[in-house]
Protein backbone atom coordinates (compact mmCIF):
# COMPACT_ATOMS: atom_id res chain seq x y z
CA UNK A 1 0.00 0.00 0.00
CA UNK A 2 1.38 3.70 -0.71
CA UNK A 3 1.50 5.76 1.88
CA UNK A 4 1.90 9.63 2.47
CA UNK A 5 3.97 11.87 3.67
CA UNK A 6 0.71 14.11 5.04
CA UNK A 7 0.63 12.24 7.92
CA UNK A 8 -2.18 13.81 9.75
CA UNK A 9 -4.41 12.25 12.12
CA UNK A 10 -7.54 10.70 10.01
CA UNK A 11 -5.01 9.03 7.41
CA UNK A 12 -6.57 5.77 5.95
CA UNK A 13 -3.30 4.53 5.49
CA UNK A 14 -3.64 2.15 8.46
CA UNK A 15 -6.94 0.29 7.20
CA UNK A 16 -6.44 0.44 3.49
CA UNK A 17 -5.71 -3.28 3.67
CA UNK A 18 -8.96 -3.54 5.39
CA UNK A 19 -10.59 -0.95 3.51
CA UNK A 20 -9.82 -1.41 -0.22
CA UNK A 21 -11.21 -4.95 -0.87
CA UNK A 22 -14.43 -3.87 -0.28
CA UNK A 23 -14.47 -1.19 -2.77
CA UNK A 24 -16.00 -2.04 -6.07
CA UNK A 25 -13.73 -2.67 -9.09
CA UNK A 26 -14.37 -0.17 -11.28
CA UNK A 27 -12.55 2.05 -13.74
CA UNK A 28 -13.07 4.93 -12.65
CA UNK A 29 -13.42 6.29 -8.72
CA UNK A 30 -14.42 9.40 -7.30
CA UNK A 31 -13.41 10.25 -3.65
CA UNK A 32 -15.49 13.06 -2.56
CA UNK A 33 -14.16 14.16 0.52
CA UNK A 34 -10.19 12.88 -0.39
CA UNK A 35 -8.15 14.60 2.00
CA UNK A 36 -4.21 13.28 1.03
CA UNK A 37 -6.23 10.73 -1.74
CA UNK A 38 -4.82 7.73 -0.49
CA UNK A 39 -7.75 5.89 -0.80
CA UNK A 40 -8.36 6.35 -3.92
CA UNK A 41 -4.40 6.20 -4.89
CA UNK A 42 -4.46 2.88 -3.52
CA UNK A 43 -7.65 1.39 -5.26
CA UNK A 44 -8.45 -0.92 -7.94
CA UNK A 45 -9.65 1.98 -10.12
CA UNK A 46 -7.55 3.80 -13.06
CA UNK A 47 -9.32 6.81 -13.70
CA UNK A 48 -9.94 8.82 -9.84
CA UNK A 49 -11.32 11.96 -9.25
CA UNK A 50 -9.27 13.42 -6.31
CA UNK A 51 -12.10 16.28 -5.00
CA UNK A 52 -12.22 18.24 -1.74
CA UNK A 53 -14.08 21.64 -0.85
CA UNK A 54 -10.57 22.77 0.99
CA UNK A 55 -8.07 24.69 -1.46
CA UNK A 56 -5.31 24.19 0.99
CA UNK A 57 -6.24 20.57 0.48
CA UNK A 58 -6.45 21.10 -3.49
CA UNK A 59 -2.65 23.20 -3.40
CA UNK A 60 -1.31 20.12 -1.16
CA UNK A 61 -2.57 17.65 -3.99
CA UNK A 62 -1.75 19.61 -6.81
CA UNK A 63 1.70 20.35 -5.88
CA UNK A 64 2.20 16.60 -5.05
CA UNK A 65 1.15 15.89 -8.83
CA UNK A 66 3.18 18.04 -10.76
CA UNK A 67 6.08 17.47 -8.95
CA UNK A 68 8.50 14.97 -9.02
CA UNK A 69 9.83 13.92 -5.57
CA UNK A 70 13.08 14.57 -5.88
CA UNK A 71 12.65 18.25 -6.95
CA UNK A 72 10.23 18.77 -3.45
CA UNK A 73 12.92 17.00 -1.58
CA UNK A 74 15.47 19.33 -2.64
CA UNK A 75 13.12 21.81 -1.68
CA UNK A 76 12.41 20.75 1.63
CA UNK A 77 16.71 20.44 1.91
CA UNK A 78 16.69 24.35 1.18
CA UNK A 79 14.15 24.65 3.89
CA UNK A 80 16.21 22.98 6.53
CA UNK A 81 19.33 25.05 5.66
CA UNK A 82 17.73 28.04 5.61
CA UNK A 83 15.82 27.79 8.74
CA UNK A 84 18.06 25.92 10.52
CA UNK A 85 15.90 22.62 11.36
CA UNK A 86 17.13 19.28 12.66
CA UNK A 87 18.66 16.76 9.78
CA UNK A 88 18.28 13.19 11.28
CA UNK A 89 18.57 11.81 7.99
CA UNK A 90 21.98 13.08 7.26
CA UNK A 91 23.66 13.68 10.66
CA UNK A 92 21.60 10.41 12.59
CA UNK A 93 19.25 10.92 15.47
CA UNK A 94 22.16 10.05 17.98
CA UNK A 95 23.44 13.75 17.07
CA UNK A 96 20.63 15.21 18.42
CA UNK A 97 20.35 15.19 22.30
CA UNK A 98 16.82 14.21 23.14
CA UNK A 99 14.49 14.87 26.21
CA UNK A 100 12.37 12.62 27.56
CA UNK A 101 9.13 13.30 25.78
CA UNK A 102 10.45 16.54 23.38
CA UNK A 103 11.76 14.43 20.76
CA UNK A 104 13.33 17.09 18.58
CA UNK A 105 11.21 19.61 19.48
CA UNK A 106 13.39 21.80 21.44
CA UNK A 107 16.15 21.88 18.36
CA UNK A 108 13.27 22.73 15.84
CA UNK A 109 11.14 25.42 17.92
CA UNK A 110 12.58 28.52 16.73
CA UNK A 111 13.72 27.11 13.54
CA UNK A 112 9.83 26.46 13.21
CA UNK A 113 8.46 29.69 14.26
CA UNK A 114 10.57 32.12 11.95
CA UNK A 115 8.89 29.25 9.53
CA UNK A 116 5.29 29.71 10.08
CA UNK A 117 6.08 33.81 10.37
CA UNK A 118 7.17 33.40 7.06
CA UNK A 119 4.90 31.65 5.67
CA UNK A 120 1.78 33.68 7.32
CA UNK A 121 3.20 36.37 5.66
CA UNK A 122 3.74 34.64 2.77
CA UNK A 123 2.20 31.70 1.88
CA UNK A 124 3.67 28.84 -0.52
CA UNK A 125 3.12 25.25 -0.85
CA UNK A 126 6.25 24.20 -0.13
CA UNK A 127 6.57 25.99 2.91
CA UNK A 128 3.07 24.64 4.36
CA UNK A 129 4.54 21.05 3.50
CA UNK A 130 7.45 21.65 5.80
CA UNK A 131 4.94 22.97 8.60
CA UNK A 132 2.92 20.07 8.40
CA UNK A 133 6.33 17.47 8.54
CA UNK A 134 7.79 19.46 11.49
CA UNK A 135 4.32 20.38 13.11
CA UNK A 136 3.07 18.91 16.03
CA UNK A 137 0.92 15.54 15.07
CA UNK A 138 1.49 16.84 11.40
CA UNK A 139 -2.07 18.69 11.62
CA UNK A 140 -3.16 21.75 9.89
CA UNK A 141 -4.86 24.07 11.47
CA UNK A 142 -5.94 27.50 11.01
CA UNK A 143 -7.62 30.05 13.54
CA UNK A 144 -10.23 32.12 12.25
CA UNK A 145 -8.37 34.65 10.76
CA UNK A 146 -6.65 32.18 8.55
CA UNK A 147 -3.52 31.97 10.55
CA UNK A 148 -1.56 28.43 10.87
CA UNK A 149 -1.22 27.83 14.30
CA UNK A 150 -0.03 24.46 14.94
CA UNK A 151 3.11 24.06 17.47
CA UNK A 152 6.05 22.78 17.22
CA UNK A 153 6.44 18.56 16.58
CA UNK A 154 9.15 15.94 17.73
CA UNK A 155 9.96 14.40 14.50
CA UNK A 156 11.77 15.98 11.37
CA UNK A 157 12.24 15.19 7.76
CA UNK A 158 13.29 11.35 8.45
CA UNK A 159 14.21 8.80 5.61
CA UNK A 160 11.21 7.23 5.92
CA UNK A 161 9.21 10.46 5.32
CA UNK A 162 11.56 10.99 2.32
CA UNK A 163 10.35 7.28 0.83
CA UNK A 164 6.61 8.37 1.40
CA UNK A 165 7.72 11.41 -0.39
CA UNK A 166 8.41 9.52 -3.10
CA UNK A 167 6.17 6.79 -3.22
CA UNK A 168 3.33 9.84 -3.12
CA UNK A 169 4.89 11.45 -6.13
CA UNK A 170 4.94 8.34 -8.17
CA UNK A 171 1.62 7.35 -7.38
CA UNK A 172 0.03 10.11 -8.85
CA UNK A 173 1.56 9.25 -11.97
CA UNK A 174 0.53 5.39 -12.21
CA UNK A 175 -3.13 6.75 -12.47
CA UNK A 176 -5.17 9.24 -14.58
CA UNK A 177 -5.67 11.75 -11.27
CA UNK A 178 -7.98 14.90 -11.86
CA UNK A 179 -8.45 17.28 -8.79
CA UNK A 180 -11.69 19.25 -8.33
CA UNK A 181 -12.34 21.25 -5.39
CA UNK A 182 -16.72 21.29 -5.32
CA UNK A 183 -18.88 20.96 -2.41
CA UNK A 184 -20.30 17.40 -1.95
CA UNK A 185 -23.52 19.12 -2.56
CA UNK A 186 -22.57 19.74 -6.07
CA UNK A 187 -24.69 18.16 -8.60
CA UNK A 188 -21.30 17.88 -11.18
CA UNK A 189 -19.75 15.82 -8.72
CA UNK A 190 -22.23 12.71 -10.01
CA UNK A 191 -22.03 12.76 -14.02
CA UNK A 192 -20.49 9.46 -13.85
CA UNK A 193 -23.03 7.17 -12.70
CA UNK A 194 -20.61 4.14 -13.80
CA UNK A 195 -17.92 5.15 -11.35
CA UNK A 196 -17.81 4.14 -7.57
CA UNK A 197 -18.10 7.18 -5.34
CA UNK A 198 -16.13 6.95 -2.18
CA UNK A 199 -17.16 9.21 1.15
CA UNK A 200 -14.94 9.99 3.64
CA UNK A 201 -16.64 13.12 5.29
CA UNK A 202 -15.38 14.67 8.84
CA UNK A 203 -17.36 13.10 11.82
CA UNK A 204 -19.45 14.15 13.72
CA UNK A 205 -18.71 12.63 17.56
CA UNK A 206 -14.57 12.91 16.85
CA UNK A 207 -12.40 15.82 17.64
CA UNK A 208 -9.66 16.03 15.31
CA UNK A 209 -9.28 19.65 14.22
CA UNK A 210 -10.38 19.21 10.59
CA UNK A 211 -13.49 17.72 12.10
CA UNK A 212 -14.26 20.80 13.88
CA UNK A 213 -16.66 22.85 11.21
CA UNK A 214 -18.29 20.04 10.34
CA UNK A 215 -21.78 20.23 12.00
CA UNK A 216 -25.39 17.99 12.12
CA UNK A 217 -26.57 19.79 9.18
CA UNK A 218 -23.94 18.90 6.80
CA UNK A 219 -24.09 14.92 8.54
CA UNK A 220 -27.93 15.14 7.11
CA UNK A 221 -27.53 17.35 3.93
CA UNK A 222 -24.92 13.86 3.13
CA UNK A 223 -26.93 11.23 4.43
CA UNK A 224 -29.81 12.43 1.86
CA UNK A 225 -27.34 12.97 -0.76
CA UNK A 226 -25.94 9.36 0.20
CA UNK A 227 -29.79 7.93 0.00
CA UNK A 228 -30.67 10.12 -2.66
CA UNK A 229 -27.68 8.43 -4.91
CA UNK A 230 -28.87 4.97 -4.48
CA UNK A 231 -31.98 5.78 -5.41
CA UNK A 232 -31.00 6.85 -8.55
CA UNK A 233 -28.35 3.67 -9.08
CA UNK A 234 -25.23 4.77 -8.16
CA UNK A 235 -22.74 2.84 -5.84
CA UNK A 236 -21.42 4.22 -2.78
CA UNK A 237 -18.93 3.52 0.02
CA UNK A 238 -18.80 5.31 3.61
CA UNK A 239 -16.41 5.76 5.92
CA UNK A 240 -17.38 7.48 9.31
CA UNK A 241 -17.83 6.59 13.05
CA UNK A 242 -21.20 5.70 14.89
CA UNK A 243 -19.26 5.38 18.16
CA UNK A 244 -16.44 7.04 20.06
CA UNK A 245 -15.05 7.74 23.70
CA UNK A 246 -19.07 7.30 24.69
CA UNK A 247 -20.74 8.92 21.91
CA UNK A 248 -23.05 7.70 19.46
CA UNK A 249 -23.48 9.27 16.02
CA UNK A 250 -27.21 7.91 16.54
CA UNK A 251 -28.33 9.94 13.40
CA UNK A 252 -25.71 7.86 11.39
CA UNK A 253 -26.80 4.55 12.94
CA UNK A 254 -30.29 4.77 12.44
CA UNK A 255 -29.51 5.60 8.94
CA UNK A 256 -27.01 2.65 8.44
CA UNK A 257 -29.24 0.09 9.03
CA UNK A 258 -30.98 0.41 5.40
CA UNK A 259 -27.63 -0.48 3.89
CA UNK A 260 -23.98 -3.17 4.51
CA UNK A 261 -22.36 -2.25 7.66
CA UNK A 262 -18.58 -3.67 8.02
CA UNK A 263 -16.71 -2.52 10.99
CA UNK A 264 -13.25 -1.66 10.68
CA UNK A 265 -10.53 -2.11 13.90
CA UNK A 266 -8.91 0.74 14.40
CA UNK A 267 -7.03 2.96 17.41
CA UNK A 268 -6.65 6.57 17.22
CA UNK A 269 -3.62 7.23 19.17
CA UNK A 270 -3.40 10.74 19.95
CA UNK A 271 -0.40 12.16 21.53
CA UNK A 272 0.95 15.55 23.44
CA UNK A 273 4.26 15.61 25.06
CA UNK A 274 2.89 13.99 28.47
CA UNK A 275 1.37 11.24 27.55
CA UNK A 276 -0.86 9.15 25.11
CA UNK A 277 -4.34 8.90 24.79
CA UNK A 278 -5.70 5.65 22.70
CA UNK A 279 -9.35 6.61 21.41
CA UNK A 280 -11.15 3.10 20.80
CA UNK A 281 -13.75 4.18 18.22
CA UNK A 282 -16.16 1.82 16.13
CA UNK A 283 -14.77 2.59 12.38
CA UNK A 284 -17.45 1.34 9.93
CA UNK A 285 -17.88 1.12 5.91
CA UNK A 286 -21.50 1.63 5.06
CA UNK A 287 -22.02 0.54 1.19
CA UNK A 288 -25.15 0.37 -0.69
CA UNK A 289 -23.96 -2.96 -2.42
CA UNK A 290 -22.71 -6.13 -1.22
CA UNK A 291 -19.37 -7.36 -2.24
CA UNK A 292 -17.99 -10.31 -1.60
CA UNK A 293 -14.21 -10.73 -0.43
CA UNK A 294 -11.80 -13.69 -1.95
CA UNK A 295 -10.24 -15.55 0.97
Amino acid sequence: MISSPLNYTGNKFKLLKQLIPYLEKTENLVDVFAGSGLVALNSYSKNIVLNDNNKITIDLLNYFKNNNSDFIIKEMDKIIKKYGFTDSYRKGLHFYYEEKHEGLSRFNKEPYNNLKDDYNDNPTTIKLFALIIYGFNHYIRFNSQGIFNVPVGKVDYSGSLRKKTTEYCQAFKQKNVIITKKDFRDNSLYADKEAMYYFDPPYLITQAPYNASWTELDEKDLLDKLEKLDKEGYKFALSNVIESNGQTNELLKKWAKNYNVIYLNRKYLNSNYRKKNITIAKEVLITNYEVKIDE
